[in-house]
């Protein structure tokens, strides 16, 4: 199942003189269905329906959805990139955690210290859950999996300016739902094979060759919401995201480097075992370990082989 958007027409019809009949050109027709606001699409006509796909992943998507702190959520535009190197190095990112606190200390020595506090998570209470069909999640901060939670807890020092404006024009506890939601989810939700749920963006991945994808990332918003609070969300997505963010161009160098690393040897195995050890089960069924397992990458892994496999009439 893939998120695509797809845009037909032809500019300056006129200059074909008749030449062009469009309805002999059709774009190939999808098979669509949607879930809370997102449209997923599908070449596969026989494929499973919707609901069944995202699964155990739809309590989760509804979770990160709250991000609208009551209104519905919007994008407010995108940053889009490409990096030299497979699609699905870019997919194990979502879901690990264990690289957070090295790969992004330029971001982490950027913050103040309860912020640096908050993304101190590695040794945290955080989970990964292996969620079916390929899907995954990853719990950094706990406390912040439910945005309607939790609302007495203190108002966060970098969101003490914007409680104070908000204050102005809401009650007391909205003003706390919307700082809630403008500093995100606490979790990291990968939706097999292309779409995260990144704590407070979207993040959309198109495989273009074998060695290079491209990336969406899709700032998200409330509709209808404050402006002062959408502008600082903005903020927050350009301090880690984008060219001139602490985050994207440290993320960027290591893809490349992993796929440079990958052609060292045919006969060198690739290890994602991290977190077996102490991988358990859940009522459900659900696999699950602690936040730096990789526990998510094989989930992702098992369903691609699964799919290659029946490309393959296997």
């Amino acid at each position: 199942m893939v998120w695509m958007v797809l845009f037909g027409g032809v500019p300056h019809q006129e200059g074909y003189t008749g030449q062009l009949d469009k309805s002999k050109l059709p774009l190939i027709s999808l098979k669509v269905e949607e879930y809370n606001g997102l449209i997923f699409a599908s070449f596969d006509k026989d494929i499973m329906s919707l609901d069944e796909w995202l699964g155990r992943a739809k309590p989760w998507i509804d979770l990160f959805m709250k991000q609208g702190a009551g209104w519905p959520v919007k994008t407010m535009g995108e940053h889009k990139f490409t990096f030299p190197g497979n699609w699905k190095i870019q997919l194990e990112n979502t879901t690990d955690a264990y690289h957070f606190p090295i790969v992004h200390k330029s971001f982490l020595d950027s913050v103040d210290a309860e912020t640096q506090n908050t993304f101190d998570f590695v040794e945290g209470a955080g989970f990964v859950e292996d969620l079916g069909h390929g899907h995954s999640v990853m719990v950094m901060i706990p406390e912040l999996v439910d945005l309607d939670e939790g609302l007495d807890a203190p108002i966060p020092e970098r969101f003490a300016e914007l409680a104070a404006e908000l204050a102005k024009d809401y009650p007391d506890e909205q003003v706390r739902k919307i700082v809630r939601a403008v500093g995100g989810s606490g979790f990291n939700l990968n939706l097999f094979p292309n779409l995260a749920c990144s704590m407070a963006f979207f993040r959309v991945l198109r495989p273009l060759s074998v060695t290079e994808t491209e990336i969406r990332h899709i700032a998200i918003g409330m509709d209808g919401g404050p402006d002062i609070a959408n502008e600082v969300r903005l903020r927050l997505h350009e301090h880690f995201q984008g060219p001139m963010g602490f985050g994207t161009p440290d993320d960027a160098e290591a893809w490349d480097r992993v796929q440079r690393g990958s052609l060292a040897g045919k006969d060198i195995s690739i290890l994602l075992n991290r977190g077996l050890g102490h991988e358990a089960r859940r009522e459900d069924g659900n696999l699950f370990s602690d936040v730096s397992a990789e526990t998510g990458m094989r989930a992702a892994y098992r369903q691609w082989l699964i799919a290659m496999s029946e490309e393959a009439g296997a």
